[in-house]
């Protein structure tokens, strides 16, 4: 049987500081986009969102305001991922082949928030957040009526303008401005060129002629292969403590390999080590009044 001792000096301690240093690096662009919130149970509940109002003269007395009158729960998941490594790699030495594994590991780690944060914002026509609307939706309740947060329009400089300013006129219960202000555009692979065009070229791409553009260096372009309708484009703001998506975390990622004791009867019996990752976590809706979605059918 295969025991820690079997295991070159250096090398388990070594693998474990690759993972957690390559987790660290892989690109996070999830994280423009959730609040990442930690988790004490196993759902979590929040009743919280658009629950806080803006300033008021202080004339006789405070007008507190309660939790707000809708609320959502978020259900915490358990994740793995496991590689396999043949005892006679350590055998033979092949240690730069351990660690290229592993570092993909992490990787795959990493990217599974991606994945989740990203497949929530493709999924927004239909899924529903905390006002029981999808979260791109024409029918958000709001304070005499409903509000839009959805458009059919395909990308173009005029879209996009229009999409800002209506984000921008978005009010509080009390009809005060949100002050929400566009930052962000995500599109899918096929639209990056044309997102990068909008946002970077000093003529305005749908006019003729010499005339500016506006929206030249105003947005930051997110290019996400997690959307898979080629003509969908969504805005966000993301510069503010709340963000229109929520990352929740019970438990961060762990790694374990043969060191921890997990390589014992699978060493014996199959002739290989073990490594692998666990974690806890899940995704779900955040403010919808700081995004915009545009769905071209």
């Amino acid at each position: 049987m295969l025991t820690g001792s079997d295991i070159p000096a250096g090398l388990s301690d070594g693998v474990r500081a690759l993972f957690f240093k390559s987790l660290e690096s892989a690109p996070g662009q999830y994280r423009k986009l959730a609040m990442v919130l930690p988790s004490s149970q196993s759902r979590e509940t929040y009743a919280w969102l658009s629950a806080v109002p803006g300033m008021r003269e202080f004339v006789d007395e405070r007008q507190p305001y309660g939790l707000g009158e809708h609320s959502f729960t978020i259900e915490n998941k358990t994740w793995e991922s496991t590689i396999q490594v043949e005892r006679t790699a350590l055998e033979d030495e092949q240690y730069g082949q351990i660690r290229l594994r592993i570092q993909s590991l992490a990787e795959a780690a990493a990217r599974h928030k991606e994945q989740l944060v990203f497949e929530l914002v493709r999924d927004g026509f239909n899924a529903r957040c905390y006002d029981g609307q999808p979260f791109f939706s024409n029918a958000h309740p709001a304070s005499g009526g409903t509000v839009s947060n959805r458009g059919d329009e395909e990308l173009s400089s005029a879209a996009l303008q229009s999409a800002v300013s209506r984000m921008a006129r978005l009010t509080d219960e009390r009809g005060q401005p949100l002050g929400i202000l566009a930052d962000t555009l995500v599109v899918p692979p096929e639209l990056e060129w044309k997102a990068l065009e909008i946002v970077s070229s000093p003529l305005d791409p749908d006019g003729s002629g010499n005339a500016a553009n506006v929206l030249r260096g105003r947005l930051e372009v997110i290019v996400s292969p997690y959307l898979t309708d080629p003509d969908d484009w969504f805005l966000f703001c993301t510069k503010g403590a709340l963000k229109p998506l929520i990352l929740q975390e019970r438990t961060s990622v762990e790694f374990r390999g043969p060191d921890s004791g997990l390589a014992g009867e699978e060493a014996f019996m199959r002739d290989r080590l073990l490594y692998g990752v666990r974690a806890r976590y899940n995704a779900g809706y955040g403010l919808w009044q700081l995004a915009f979605g545009s769905k071209v059918s």
